[in-house]
């Protein structure tokens, strides 16, 4: 039987979500959770990677297993054995032909600046400690939607597309964050962070805003801002069709 699992995490002590030699990964608790309920090896696949810092609000995996158990029963069992910082919301039966990774068809992440740095929330946002023009950055956000060739904003891995379309790219300013929204068929690796950091230079003044274009027509890395600080970076939800 295969299952898919949605779960959400505090990445603030992993190496991100894949299984790592240098440190422990989300992959592999789940792994070890799994393979200690069914008393047998399992291995899980998920939707993507997230980096060492960064959350979930809804990464979806999926596993295959000979244990028959009611979904609650799954739930109840995972959420005894798994640490505080991993959460297993949601488990369901699925046909053999879903893949966690391949059968996903968008992904959101959600990326929050804090206005003001807050010592029991650091690892779960970031705070710039320079003024931002918050109007300029809500237009350089969205220049991001469509699609386009992401490489200059992301890193190139072998057989992955570098073309992505972008369906929402937003901006949107509170009271005391500064949050943005990505949703798109795929990204890159570091491309959201890569994004952010470009924005938050075009914010600080560091940049033009003209930079995100000249970017996606020459596919120079080197012309992108800093690649932001994983803390503030959530995966948000996976959607399947």
């Amino acid at each position: 039987m295969r299952y898919k699992l949605t779960i959400a995490y505090d990445g603030s002590n992993y190496q991100g979500f894949q299984s790592q030699k240098n440190g422990l990964g989300i992959q592999a608790v789940l792994e070890d959770t799994l393979s200690k309920i069914v008393k047998a090896p399992i291995s899980i696949v998920g939707s993507g990677r997230t980096d060492k810092g960064v959350h979930a609000l809804g990464q979806v995996c999926h596993f295959d297993s000979n244990t028959l158990m009611p979904t609650d029963a799954w739930l109840r069992a995972l959420n005894t054995y798994l640490p505080k910082d991993i959460v297993a919301l949601d488990i369901t039966e699925v046909d053999e032909t879903f893949h966690a990774r391949f059968s996903a068809t968008k992904k959101c992440y959600v990326y929050l600046i804090a206005k003001d740095y807050n010592l029991f929330r650091r690892h779960h946002e970031t705070y710039i400690p320079y003024p931002l023009d918050a109007a300029l950055m809500q237009e350089a956000t969205a220049k991001f939607e469509g699609t386009h060739d992401f490489i200059g904003f992301g890193v190139f891995v072998d057989k992955k597309p570098t073309v992505k379309t972008m369906y929402q790219s937003t901006f949107l300013e509170t009271d005391t964050h500064y949050v943005f929204t990505f949703i798109a068929d795929g990204f890159l690796k570091y491309m959201v962070r890569s994004i952010v950091g470009t924005i938050v230079d075009i914010g600080r003044g560091k940049r033009p805003i003209t930079v995100i274009d000249t970017i996606f027509e020459t596919k120079d890395r080197t012309k992108v801002g800093k690649t932001i600080s994983p803390e503030g970076l959530y995966l948000k939800q996976v959607w399947y069709e």
